[in-house]
């Protein structure tokens, strides 16, 4: 089992995770801090390995 985590905002990102197996199975409210947008979602992304 894997677990990753994405900025919301790096929507590539997610889609990059998404082909290759991931799944968004969650999402964590201002977790992370960006540069130029102040807090930022996180995406829980999971796969079973």
């Amino acid at each position: 089992m894997q677990f990753n985590f994405v900025a919301s905002s790096n929507e590539g990102a997610a889609k990059l995770w998404q082909r290759h197996g991931f799944a968004i199975v969650g999402r964590v409210p201002g977790a992370f801090r960006h540069a130029t947008r102040r807090s930022t979602d996180v995406l829980v992304m999971h796969r079973m390995l």
